[in-house]
């Protein structure tokens, strides 16, 4: 399964969609880092529960230290903005921005095509013989993922503002590189500010990540192509000048499924 394409929707194969790394996967990919990260952690410990949620028991008369040592509860929220009304401090929320289509060359990418080795094998040698299979056409997608930090301390919205910035910055940079998400360098940190929450307040930051992630279609060939007409000439080879033999042509049709069907 290629990356991103871990929908339920039947479209992307009717379209040949190999992959489209838009929305949601950066935006899962993000908070599955930040999960990945915070687990390793003492005071910001991060656990779930068995459905993958931050868990976050009842706090009634748990200890200040509960979940520094163990998994009794998680000490930092790490999941999708939006997914119910937060409670649970500090947090960090992740959301996706705006997202505009970018071209990687001014035609899509449309006169390439993919081609593969296919082995054939007759009574004398074996010959490896390069096939087209399909038509590639890819573009790119230029957007943001936002992080959102609520905390009820200036200091935790601080520690926590610096540790996701260099986060994606360096530690788990080449990891989203390679899982098609490129993060590119200027991640940047909005202003701070404050709300009051009853008697209390809450202190907000958030981190922009600017990305770029790319889609890629590949048109099967066998949906174009019907059959291959091959044609053997039979003549003298001794000399320097190939001479057909009159009357000694072999034509022959053959599907295409049989013709790149491998002996």
């Amino acid at each position: 399964m290629a990356v991103g394409f871990n929908n339920t929707t039947d479209l992307y194969e009717i379209y040949n969609v190999i992959s489209n790394v838009m929305i949601r996967y950066p935006k899962e990919a993000i908070i599955f880092s930040l999960r990945s990260i915070f687990e390793q952690d003492s005071y910001f410990h991060f656990t779930n529960d068995q459905w993958g949620y931050p868990y976050t028991p009842d706090q009634t008369d748990l200890s200040p230290e509960a979940g520094v040592f163990d998994d009794g509860t998680t000490r930092i929220f790490l999941g999708e903005a939006n997914r119910g009304d937060v409670i649970f401090y500090p947090a960090v929320l992740v959301k996706a921005g705006s997202f505009k289509y970018v071209p990687i060359s001014l035609n899509r990418d449309q006169c390439v095509t993919k081609y593969e080795t296919v082995v054939y094998t007759d009574g004398y040698t074996e010959r490896r013989v390069q096939t087209p299979v399909a038509f590639a056409l890819a573009g790119a997608w230029d957007g943001q993922i936002i992080i959102e930090v609520i905390t009820r301390s200036v200091r935790s919205r601080d520690d926590l503002v610096q540790i996701i910035s260099l986060a994606f910055t360096d530690w788990k940079w080449n990891d989203l590189f390679r899982s098609g998400i490129s993060i590119k360098p200027t991640v940047s940190t909005g202003t701070p500010s404050e709300t009051d929450d009853r008697n209390d307040k809450l202190y907000r930051q958030t981190i922009t990540l600017e990305i770029r992630t790319e889609w890629h279609r590949e048109i099967p060939i066998s949906n174009t192509v019907d059959a291959i007409n091959i044609c053997v000439d039979f003549g003298v080879i001794d000399g320097d000048d190939f001479v057909v033999a009159p009357n000694m042509t072999i034509n022959t049709s053959l599907s295409l499924l049989d013709a790149f069907q491998p002996t």
